[in-house]
């Protein structure tokens, strides 16, 4: 079974979808972070010594298990000369 398969399977279920979607602010901020982080080609180790932080700090925030505050995430945006924007946006019917 591939994962969007077990994606879909799961989602199916509207008590797992909700949690999802309640979560899903905090998968995005782990996205975006991973994503900048392999753009840039640093190690975990690396990015978490040029912000300042440990790395399993870092590996923490990448998996899920830990919401950054939004200081944190400042100083690892302006260690590698990015910034942090915030915006409000409505919800659409379908963002899975």
């Amino acid at each position: 079974m591939s994962l969007e398969t077990l994606r879909r399977k799961l989602l199916a279920d509207p008590k797992v979808k909700a949690h999802y979607d309640e979560m899903k602010p905090e998968f995005n901020i782990a996205k975006e972070l991973i994503l900048l982080r392999k753009r840039l080609g640093f190690t975990q180790r690396e990015l978490a010594e040029k912000a300042g932080i440990k790395q399993p700090q870092l590996a923490r925030i990448e998996s899920g298990k830990q919401l950054p505050r939004l200081d944190t995430l400042i100083s690892i945006a302006a260690s590698v000369g990015f910034s942090v924007e915030v915006r409000i946006v409505p919800n659409t019917e379908d963002e899975s």
